[in-house]
């Protein structure tokens, strides 16, 4: 069986809960699952975004970047697989 755990909220989220389960027609627990897995995902290209922006900002390692991503644009030249 699942652990189970208690959040406080304010009562405005949680209406807003209630009212995505009934549009949604899934358990509440559900909606707050999904919202956890969608936020998790935009932390994570958040950082991949960051992570890109300081390669960028290393004149060397752009440039190695740019060198590696050019070798492989060329193998898809080659036509499909």
């Amino acid at each position: 069986m699942t652990e189970m755990g208690t959040v406080r909220m304010p009562m405005e989220v949680k209406r807003e809960i209630e009212d995505a389960s009934k549009e949604l027609g899934i358990p509440q627990s559900q909606v707050v699952a999904l919202s956890m897995k969608e936020l998790k995902k935009k932390i994570f290209f958040q950082r991949v975004a960051e992570d890109f922006q300081r390669m960028r900002a290393d004149s060397e390692a752009s440039r190695s970047y740019d060198e590696e991503a050019a070798t492989w644009d060329t193998t898809l030249a080659d036509g499909p697989a």
